[in-house]
């Protein structure tokens, strides 16, 4: 027998399973939600990521089925930036900087570097830089250059100290195999470096800053695996102390967004994979090299070999529901909820007869526009108004923003030659908000399968950690065993087709209309 171990970081709270190879059954899962959740400034605590890892690897794993582990892979949010120091500890626990903003753990939706990104771009536009590309046109806050230029630019003592500076899937694969390695997804759709051009020309990184060329190859160092491949062995005391085997082979990190493609079996030309949480994620597989505008990237091999991955996404889906329900949803709605035993979300779904005849229309970017376009300084909105309005009428746009959202990068990828045969979804949200989904197949005008599975990302770690560990021969074959087999499937509403494509073409206008209002 033969056990694998998937870890799936997000946002607020980090689980873990334990997965028979052979059979696919789950044996075991346990989750840790982040005492210090996220701090001001859209910090992480080192502490509540490290701690997390330990008790997920103690708790996930009974003790009769620990000398059966082979594999372990870990994924989380990206681009969360952890810088460590030559001691690889993080540097928020050296002396005196405990409490400093530039030596914390920086969330993926930090966007304070939003100067830093902007002139990163214009510079790679007037030099036409190759990487451009490859990531969609684009530089964004969310991603490692510009938030390592704001250290630099802000704080140039503890940015010298920084010896190494991971994503964090990196640098929990490093916390458990001690070497510094590199995930291949991470480097391409997060740091501007490109399988076959490497990273940004020495030229144009030190035109941004004098020596920065030496400092960011080498802050960056470490060798580079892609999704599915062995990046090292479960470091021997680590072995000894969870009671594993000797040799626990330690799949590449993988973001936390792409391990439900394996779980869900989209590993095809043409599928598209949904990850509804906190924000959303979009990965595409496609058979060709595209240049497409508006998006994080694309980069070969970036989901699973022999296809290139697209990833996109949204910077805000969960925390902006989050928003209405805490700052402006009314309080009788939430008694009402409480008294009938049910959540808001519930409530107001219920509330909803005719969603194609929703009069407010919401563009989503209460955290900024990820992708299509990518304009993290954008702000969201609500129009369509009136006293008549109620609260669920706003629910509603808020949801159906999110899918418009959506629409437009596919859109965007079908107008550079990617067509969306597929879209199959997983996530927090999708498995718990039916009228979200049904939202989706409405707009998008398609089917829309959600893996009955509450745990995607963590079940996608597996299956990638199974590979790696060499139980199973390819990403195909752990799917077979190990995938989601069983899906809720959401089929467009036909009847009202004419609607939900008025509606849609409505939000598509407001979008550009914002755009150049900005």
């Amino acid at each position: 027998m033969k056990t694998v171990i998937g870890i799936d970081y997000g946002t607020r709270s980090a689980r873990a399973l334990l997965v028979d190879t052979a059979s696919g059954e789950v044996l075991s899962h346990h989750t840790v939600v982040y005492p210090h959740g996220v701090m001001d400034g859209d910090l992480a605590s080192a502490d509540d990521y490290e701690n997390a890892l330990e008790e997920l690897l103690e708790a996930v794993v009974p003790e009769k089925y620990r000398p059966t582990v082979a594999g372990i892979c870990v994924d989380a949010t990206s681009l969360t930036l952890v810088p460590v120091d030559a001691d690889g500890k993080v540097l928020c626990r050296l002396p005196g900087l405990t409490e400093h903003p530039h030596a914390q753990i920086k969330l993926w939706k930090r966007h304070t570097a939003e100067t830093q990104a902007a002139e990163a771009l214009s510079l790679a536009r007037r030099r036409n830089e190759p990487f451009l590309g490859r990531t969609g046109g684009t530089v964004s806050a969310e991603w490692m250059l510009p938030k390592l230029l704001e250290i630099r630019d802000e704080t140039p003592e503890i940015y010298e100290k920084i010896d190494l500076a991971f994503d964090l899937c990196e640098f929990l694969t490093f916390r458990l195999t001690g070497e510094p390695v590199r995930s291949l997804p991470s480097l391409s759709f997060k740091c501007l470096w490109a399988a076959d051009l490497g990273f940004p020309s020495e030229e144009y990184l030190n035109a941004l800053r004098p020596g920065f060329a030496e400092e960011y190859r080498r802050l960056l160092r470490g060798k580079i695996f892609r999704p599915g491949e062995c990046a090292g062995s479960l470091r021997p005391d680590l072995c000894s102390r969870f009671g594993f085997p000797a040799g626990v082979r330690v799949a590449a990190g993988l973001l936390d967004g792409h391990t439900s493609s394996a779980a869900l079996g989209a590993l095809q030309p043409g599928d598209a994979v949904l990850v509804a949480g906190t924000s959303n994620v979009l990965a595409v597989q496609t058979e060709k090299l595209h240049d497409i505008e508006g998006i994080c990237g694309i980069a070969e091999d970036g989901l699973s070999p022999g296809l290139y991955a697209i990833d996109s996404g949204q910077s805000c889906t969960g925390d902006m529901l989050e928003w209405y329900l805490q700052n402006a949803l009314p309080a009788e709605i939430k008694e009402e909820a409480s008294r009938k035993g049910t959540s808001p979300h519930e409530l107001l779904a219920e509330r909803i007869r005719e969603p194609w005849n929703c009069r407010v229309i919401a563009a989503d970017w209460w955290n900024g526009s990820r992708n299509a376009p990518c304009d993290l300084s954008l702000t969201g909105t609500l129009t369509g108004l009136t006293l008549n309005t109620k609260p669920e009428e706003i629910y509603l746009a808020l949801l159906q923003g999110i899918v418009c959202g959506t629409r437009a990068i596919i859109e965007q990828c079908a107008a550079h030659g990617v067509q969306v045969g597929r879209m199959v979804a997983a996530g927090g949200i999708a498995s718990k908000n039916p009228l979200l989904m049904q939202q989706y197949a409405d707009i998008l005008g398609m089917p829309v399968s959600v893996g009955d599975f509450p745990e995607g990302p963590a079940l996608g770690a597996a299956v990638y950690a199974a590979a790696a560990a060499g139980a199973l021969p390819t990403l195909e074959a752990a799917y077979e065993k190990m995938g989601i087999r069983k899906f809720t499937v959401y089929e467009p509403d036909n009847a009202h087709r004419a609607e939900y494509e008025a509606l849609y073409q409505k939000n598509h206008k407001l979008r550009c209309l914002l755009q150049q209002l900005k």
